[in-house]
């Protein structure tokens, strides 16, 4: 069965606490949305169901795994015949528009899009202001992050900031990268501003204002507007005593330990509760067992405590993940339960000395940009850089993105740093497992083909080039 936009632009999410959702594949009257969103406790549980397709396997639980760390140097898919070779062939850019990886993720995230505007409609009926500004801070924070993942992916994409008819949906083309990151830049500061700083335990987990800064430091970062990210970022600063409490902390494996969840270094996760009907998770083909790259591997120092994450630990005689997502099963579900982290304090300090060397480099061992990367190496008990060592800015420049992949594999970066940074062709050629030789119009994945067939106009929605 054909899957279109249209059907996600449209469809107005009735939920449950549970997180089951129905997305009508017929346009629904005003009237059915307005009886639907009548008070406080139905935005409530819109709001809570909002959160539910980061948690799906078309998004962190599997493809956008593929999508971002199988499409890097970091990991291989050496099955070829495994699902049709849909892994396979983006791992060796050999996928087209007709990869339903694509196409299910595409879906996802409109999805998750079509969820915010929808609730955003009808905030009006939250009389409480206070509760009022939180949820309309968090789905415009996930609004943003959704956009954010598509235009990465795609470039130019539908951009739909309200609830639409299915007329209407027929005519929406692909807005410009541009009006798209300007609507991504809108909302997270918009939700910076509305969200609280931190939550009641019962309330753990929700996007906060940090989060939404450092969401919005990497999306200028990505921009190459480098400034905006130094002034944004430095609001998370200093570490420890910072508004919102992020710091590093002293052991990096507590960082992603089932025990310590929603931890002082995580801005923002994907929660999972393995003991929970439908909120475990199984453990990522491309975590367990996985063949990665041995530059990455032989790249940490003897005494870098990092290189620990990615040996594998095994729960049973089948399953293996690296020690970075090891957790038990659950007796019953037979799930595991380990957070998707997408934004953490190592990740903050690194965008902003990346950020800050943009700006100007600065050969001063006691500059910001210096004591912030070394921060990160010292917890890891990698030894300091110097001054000596990192001379230039472009010295700095390819420390920083080495550090990035020392600290953050398998967390969902290494293809957006590669492509951000200009350098995909160069890793990719230099891979220690299999070296690619790939084209520019492959930073970007092709528009799915479904999507395409639908709107069936290419003068506002076109296929990407070279696809």
């Amino acid at each position: 069965m054909k899957k279109t936009l249209i059907y996600l632009l449209t469809g107005v999410v009735v939920t449950t606490a549970c997180k089951k959702s129905f997305l009508s594949p017929t346009p629904q009257s005003t009237a059915t949305a307005v009886n639907f969103y009548k008070n406080t406790a139905d935005i409530t549980n819109a709001v809570t169901a909002a959160y539910a397709p980061l948690q799906g396997a078309a998004l962190y639980q599997t493809n956008i795994t593929i999508m971002t760390e199988l499409r890097s140097d970091n990991i291989e898919d050496q099955n070829p015949g495994a699902d049709a070779g849909k892994q396979f062939n983006i791992d060796r850019f050999l996928a087209g528009a007709d990869n339903t990886v694509f196409g299910d993720t595409w879906l996802a995230l409109y999805n998750g899009i079509s969820r915010c505007n929808n609730t955003l409609a009808h905030l009006d009926v939250v009389t409480d202001t206070r509760l009022r500004s939180q949820y309309e801070g968090e789905l415009r924070f996930l609004r943003a992050l959704h956009y954010f993942n598509l235009v990465r992916f795609w470039g130019n994409v539908p951009l739909v900031l309200q609830p639409v008819t299915t007329k209407e949906a027929q005519n929406i083309g692909r807005s410009s990268s541009e009006a798209v990151y300007a609507a991504i830049e809108e909302d997270l500061t918009k939700a910076a501003a509305l969200l609280p700083a931190t939550y009641a335990a019962a309330d753990m987990g929700r996007a906060s204002a940090g989060a939404a800064k450092g969401l919005l430091g990497k999306v200028y970062l990505t921009e190459k507007k480098y400034q905006q990210a130094v002034t944004t970022l430095k609001e998370l600063l200093p570490q420890g005593t910072n508004p919102y409490k992020y710091t590093l902390l002293p052991n990096v494996a507590d960082v992603f330990s089932v025990s310590n969840k929603l931890n002082a270094e995580i801005l923002f996760a994907v929660h999972f509760e393995k003991s929970i009907t439908g909120q475990g998770h199984s453990v990522s083909a491309y975590f367990n067992r996985p063949v990665l790259d041995p530059n990455l591997l032989n790249a940490y120092e003897a005494s870098d405590t990092r290189r620990d994450l990615l040996n594998q630990q095994s729960i049973d005689a089948n399953t293996a993940p690296v020690k970075k997502y090891f957790d038990t099963f659950d007796p019953t579900f037979r799930t595991v339960g380990n957070d998707y982290i997408v934004l953490r304090y190592a990740d903050v300090l690194l965008m902003y000395v990346e950020a800050l060397n943009e700006v100007a480099y600065s050969g001063d061992a006691n500059s910001e940009q210096f004591i912030y990367l070394n921060a990160v190496r010292n917890r890891a008990k990698a030894s300091a850089y110097t001054p000596a060592q990192l001379n230039s800015q472009q010295s700095f420049r390819a420390a920083v993105l080495q550090e990035r992949r020392l600290e953050l594999p398998l967390e969902f970066n290494r293809w957006f740093d590669l492509v951000r940074t200009n350098t995909a062709q160069q890793a990719m050629q230099n891979s220690g497992l299999t070296k690619l030789s790939i084209q520019a119009f492959q930073y970007l994945y092709p528009i799915p083909q479904g999507q395409i067939e639908v709107i069936h106009n290419p003068s506002i929605f076109p296929q990407n080039p070279g696809y």
